[in-house]
């Protein structure tokens, strides 16, 4: 939710090409007369910036917690529920939605406490 370019990024296409990565922040896959510009062998890969890994695992992509299909599909049926107000009387889908809420919940607390932060600075 808060690195959504970076959840669509797979991590075996950013070993396998080049981004326009740089301080912390994810870019587009860079091209060469457009085809993508594979990774030069040996090239760090952005691993020790990247969201994907979870703290205190080592940054390497064979860490990384990536998006599913199965995830981003629940997640879609979830943003569908909440966009009409109805969630199907199914137990799975409450017990997804009470985790996809709790994570959106720390979003929003998160995002809350980066702006009073940036006040307090100014």
């Amino acid at each position: 939710m808060l690195h959504p370019g970076v959840a669509a990024r797979s991590c075996a296409d950013c070993v396998k090409y080049m981004h326009r990565d740089s301080g912390g922040r994810f870019g587009e896959m860079m091209t060469r007369g457009g085809e993508p510009t594979p990774r030069t062998p040996g090239a760090k890969t952005p691993c020790v910036f990247c969201p994907k890994i979870p703290p205190g695992a080592a940054p390497k992509p064979e860490n990384a917690v990536e998006v599913t299909p199965q995830l981003a599909d629940c997640l879609t049926h979830y943003l569908e529920c909440r966009a009409v107000g109805q969630f199907p009387a199914d137990p799975i889908v409450r017990t997804a939605a009470v985790l996809i809420r709790q994570v959106e919940d720390a979003v929003s607390r998160r995002t809350a406490l980066t702006v009073l932060d940036a006040m307090r600075g100014e």
